[in-house]
């Protein structure tokens, strides 16, 4: 079976998209480990936590991955645990993509509803949790 001209054409146009998404992805992670061991001020503030003074599910990510683009993986997870424990995921799911579409299958960066359905309840009992006053829950507030 013949490919056609304009399959080509398609096939090559998410190859070059592909490797433009991960050369701007090494730029990002550079970049972060540039700005040097310490968060740079300018990090943007959540505004969630401005509005409410409670911590979203995301406070801390920024500070989490640029801990971990300088392999502070304890600092990490004092950070953002969630993105820490998530991100391995992330990584593993954005491969899987990535290898589907070079090889010409389409773009679904849909996950199937059952995983949906545990990763929205995972992030709602973490916001949650990371806001009780005890303890051990208010270790998962970022550092």
């Amino acid at each position: 079976m013949e490919v056609s001209s304009g399959s080509k054409g398609r096939l090559a146009a998410v190859r070059l998209t592909l490797v433009a998404a991960v050369v701007v992805a090494a730029a990002g992670l550079s970049f972060l480990h540039w700005l040097g061991a310490k968060p740079p001020g300018w990090y943007p503030p959540c505004g969630f936590h401005l509005a409410t003074g409670l911590h979203c599910p995301g406070c801390g990510s920024a500070r989490a991955v640029h801990a971990i683009v300088h392999g502070h993986v304890v600092e990490s997870v004092g950070q953002n645990v969630l993105v820490v424990l998530a991100l391995p995921f992330g990584v593993l799911w954005l491969v899987l993509l990535v290898v589907r579409m070079w090889r010409g299958g389409r773009f679904s960066a849909s996950l199937p509803i059952g995983w949906a359905a545990w990763v929205a309840l995972v992030v709602v009992v973490f916001a949650v949790v990371r806001n009780l006053p005890w303890w051990l829950c208010s270790a998962l507030a970022p550092g």
